[in-house]
């Protein structure tokens, strides 16, 4: 109740100032007088010079010249204490699944970005050891979804090895 009687006074006060009547600003007339250096936008402090001749000459191109290839390197066979490197020593196999080529890793995993997508064109494929529902699908270039789809399991369903699924 004490605190209703504190905030009337304070809302009539705003209530009252907001609804007066003298609302005018005092106009003066603008004359010429307010441009600076008799109308133009520059102040007087600023004084124009001449380009400096440096700043007119040509720029020049940097030249380029190759050096001359002398001679080829020559290879030498590596001597047989030196220890031998298999150049293919990511990949662990390859193999051919319909017209694809498959190439795995050492743990048998697929390689995709060594495998061409959508490489597939019969329209079943048998599962094998390791196969996943995204390497059919990436084989026949469809989603998991879509694989799924046309066989009627979920997306998460595990492949047994041998399992026979539509892919068209």
């Amino acid at each position: 109740m004490k605190k209703s009687f504190l905030l009337l006074p304070l809302v009539v006060t705003f209530a009252l100032t907001a609804c007066t009547s003298n609302n005018s600003a005092e106009v003066t007339e603008s004359s010429s007088d307010t441009l600076p250096n008799g109308g133009t936008w520059q102040p007087a402090d600023i004084q124009p010079t001449s380009m400096p001749s440096g700043m007119n000459q040509p720029i020049s191109q940097p030249s380029y010249t190759p050096a001359p290839i002398t001679a080829k390197p020559t290879v030498t066979a590596p001597s047989s204490n030196h220890t031998s490197y298999n150049n293919n020593a990511n990949y662990g196999s390859s193999d051919s699944i319909g017209n694809c080529q498959v190439i795995r890793n050492e743990v048998g995993t697929p390689i995709y970005a060594q495998m061409t997508k959508g490489c597939y064109t019969d329209s079943t494929i048998t599962v094998g050891p390791q196969d996943t529902l995204y390497f059919v699908s990436f084989l026949a270039g469809k989603t998991p979804a879509e694989i799924a789809a046309l066989n009627n399991i979920s997306t998460t369903t595990k492949l047994k090895v041998g399992q026979t699924l539509r892919v068209r």
